[in-house]
């Protein structure tokens, strides 16, 4: 991997840290040097051929999920770095029988899925072991009454898509026609297993974003005007185009004072439990590969969830966003409280915040990337 590739995957890797959701291309499409097949990248790949190098991270922690256990429960630790005092990793090493095993279980799953599922990941080490390493073979008792469930579901008149839409604009407050072009400020704190650290976000609705962080390793600032994305550091400033650029584009809205999908024309319907409260989830097929799920609460009608999957070579991956603590603010009821998780434990993160301002009006220009200082 030469030094420009090197700088772009480490770009990658910011911008994904800062901003949860910005997945890479899927297991069979193409890709390109800044993502190469990871059997390109790392030692001893036997099953995962194929698979893009920056999903091999979170394909392990979904493996390590499905089963409830920690990467060591198949790979090797080796001796502790003594600057930082964190674990090495052997990954290559084949010394463990669980690792063995995990690799008949792959091929098993991916051999099932191709010559019955069409090569669509329908069967995952999820289907079987539910979060652990036995897999159940009988039905818990006593049963459920699955004629009456269905009864019940039968005689429930769900709402239309639009009609769901419809309630949650009301709910927030942008039945005004100048509500959906107006931009909102924010800061607050963000909250992650290494600490909590100042965090900013200026959003308009014409899918336009600006996001600072601060962390250990300095401040992290990303931007998109709608048409290009960026994100700097205090030594780099990287573009960002295509696939990505249309995820930074998602989550501007998901930052937005009133946040809507594109269209719900296409939407499926079904009520689930979000908190213990039932919300009615709009599921939209974006393309054959990605899905984005809306949940809003049945009584409020606000907005309190939101998933993107993306179907890879060994299962679907997910990254949620819950919404929570709602406040008025000029007449617009916006979340204080924005939490992202995904298959990696550490990879949560709680925003909060203190100061949240609604504008008409915001100077375009800070959503530019920025030039190149003058030599």
């Amino acid at each position: 991997m030469n030094l420009k590739t090197l700088a772009t995957v480490f770009a990658v890797i910011l911008l994904s840290a800062l901003i949860p959701g910005l997945s890479a291309p899927v297991a069979g499409q193409a890709t390109n040097a800044t993502d190469p097949p990871v059997e390109q990248v790392r030692k001893n790949i036997q099953v995962l051929k194929g698979l893009p190098e920056s999903q091999l991270f979170l394909e392990m922690n979904f493996v390590g999920d499905s089963l409830g256990v920690h990467c060591d429960y198949c790979h090797v630790k080796g001796e502790k770095n003594p600057q930082t005092g964190a674990n090495t990793w052997l990954w290559e090493k084949d010394d463990k029988r669980t690792k063995l095993t995990a690799r008949d279980m792959m091929r098993m799953v991916l051999e099932l899925n191709r010559t019955k599922f069409n090569r669509e990941a329908v069967v995952t080490c999820y289907t079987c072991h539910r979060g652990s390493t036995r897999v159940e073979r009988m039905a818990p008792l006593p049963p459920r009454d699955f004629t009456k469930e269905a009864l019940e579901r039968t005689t429930t008149v769900l709402p239309s898509p639009q009609e769901i839409v419809t309630k949650y604009l009301s709910a927030v407050g942008a039945t005004q026609k100048d509500a959906l072009s107006k931009a909102i400020m924010m800061k607050g704190v963000v909250e992650r297993s290494t600490g909590s650290f100042p965090f900013e976000v200026v959003s308009k609705q014409s899918k336009k974003l600006l996001v600072r962080q601060t962390t250990p390793s300095g401040v992290i600032t990303q931007g998109t005007n709608g048409a290009t994305a960026w994100t700097q550091t205090a030594k780099s400033t990287t573009p960002f185009a295509g696939d990505s650029l249309k995820q930074i584009s998602q989550l501007a809205v998901l930052y937005s004072a009133v946040k809507l999908p594109d269209s719900v024309s296409a939407a499926s319907i079904n009520v689930v439990k979000v908190d213990n409260r039932d919300a009615y989830v709009l599921t939209i097929e974006e393309d054959s590969t990605h899905l984005t799920q809306w949940a809003f609460d049945v009584e409020t009608g606000l907005l309190v969830r939101f998933v993107t999957v993306t179907n890879t070579m060994l299962g679907p991956l997910n990254v949620q966003w819950d919404f929570g603590d709602y406040k008025d603010i000029g007449g617009l009821k916006v979340p204080f409280m924005i939490r992202t998780s995904n298959v990696a434990a550490f990879d949560t993160a709680t925003r909060k915040f203190n100061d949240v301002k609604i504008t008409p009006t915001v100077d375009d220009s800070i959503f530019e990337m920025p030039r190149p200082a003058a030599p």
